[in-house]
């Protein structure tokens, strides 16, 4: 794969992208340094910082992920969405036959003692597969690309349900409805996409009891579960301020509080006014990267990067509002900040494929100077 020149990687408002990644980043290892004495001694680390090393190490890496994905040419970013979708799909349906189960879903793979989730490695490249499909329809005459599309999509839902990850496959289908949207799709197929939607909600409210138990407790507030009555807790706990770095209570007693609740855990000991600037910085994030998506003129660059922007924002929003009680609860992590290799990475290659596509780059054949 051919980089683009660097140069041209930090101008402009995508400069402004990079810096709130980086903010972000930075706020992921400042939450898992004051917890990670009680997550190190919870999730079995010899030390009482191993937690925090651990989050470094793969913040790090997912770090140069985001780079080496933003340096990528548009080109580049479709091969890159080929073959990991191929990768991707590979290991989907080995975590099927061989999967490693938590909490009764199977949806990691054990690798040298470490977990990997495919899951989040493959949606960012089913995005560049789906922008790809609805650009082709775009300058191609009688090339199916909205169905094809759906085909895809309809190829990964096979692969998620059965884990099952019901939060991953909606997630999926609202970016391509927005996707959809962006590419001018007729509205049938958003029809037949709200009724196959409701189906799918419906079915899943039937067959399986966690949903079923999640979606009663939502739309009955007396009987929340545990897990976001105590980040509920956590949030009002921690005031304006906070109760300060590392002195948070009741997080201590909130399952996953370091990855789908540390939303609420920051709430806890850096306050509201914390919480603010993480709305503000993901709120940044969607805003620029949707104007300048819209700007863009070539059919491929302008849905691929509004597709990723999308995924990236979306899946924010989902992990505060179940965070706030605003959702069912879903086992959902919060891009850049929460613990996890594998989220963490395919976060980062999700804003760096954005990145790539988003950049002004330099003319290739500058004009010599006037004699």
């Amino acid at each position: 794969m051919r980089f683009a020149p660097t140069r041209a990687l930090f101008s402009g408002h995508e400069r402004t992208i990079l810096l709130a990644a980086c903010a972000l980043f930075l706020a992921g290892f400042l939450l898992s340094l004051s917890s990670s004495p009680a997550a190190a001694s919870a999730l079995g680390f010899s030390s009482s910082f191993g937690f925090a090393l651990r989050h470094a190490a793969f913040a790090a890496l997912a770090a140069l992920v985001l780079i080496c994905a933003a340096s990528l040419s548009p080109v580049a970013v479709r091969r890159a969405g080929v073959v990991g979708l191929l990768v991707g799909f590979a290991l989907l349906a080995l975590v099927l036959a061989f999967g490693h189960e938590v909490k009764g879903a199977q949806r990691w793979l054990r690798l040298a003692g470490l977990s990997l989730q495919p899951a989040e490695l493959v949606k960012p490249a089913l995005v560049v597969g789906f922008a790809w499909m609805l650009s082709s329809g775009l300058t191609q005459q009688r090339f199916p690309g909205v169905a094809l599309a759906c085909a895809l999509y309809g190829a990964t839902a096979a692969l998620l349900v059965p884990q099952p990850d019901l939060g991953q496959t909606a997630l999926l289908g609202l970016v391509l409805a927005g996707m959809l949207f962006v590419a001018g799709a007729p509205w049938r197929f958003f029809a037949i996409g709200g009724v196959a939607a409701a189906f799918a909600a419906v079915s899943a409210y039937i067959l399986y009891g966690h949903a079923r138990a999640r979606i009663d407790a939502f739309l009955n507030p007396d009987a929340r579960s545990y897990q976001v009555d105590k980040a509920l807790d956590a949030i009002a706990s921690g005031g304006v301020l906070g109760r300060g770095p590392g002195e948070g209570v009741v997080k201590l007693r909130l399952p996953d509080a370091q990855a789908d609740f540390i939303y609420a855990a920051a709430a806890e000991e850096f306050g509201w006014l914390a919480s603010l600037g993480l709305l503000c910085l993901y709120g940044a994030i969607a805003w620029i990267g949707l104007r300048r998506a819209a700007g863009l003129a070539d059919p491929f660059r302008q849905i691929a990067a509004g597709g990723l922007v999308l995924l990236f924002s979306a899946q924010a929003a989902v992990h505060i509002a179940v965070n706030g009680s605003l959702a069912p609860a879903k086992g959902m992590t919060l891009p850049l900040v929460s613990y996890g290799g594998s989220a963490l990475i395919g976060s980062a290659a999700t804003l760096g494929l954005a990145l790539a596509l988003l950049r002004v780059r330099p003319d290739p054949q500058p004009k010599e100077a006037a004699a």
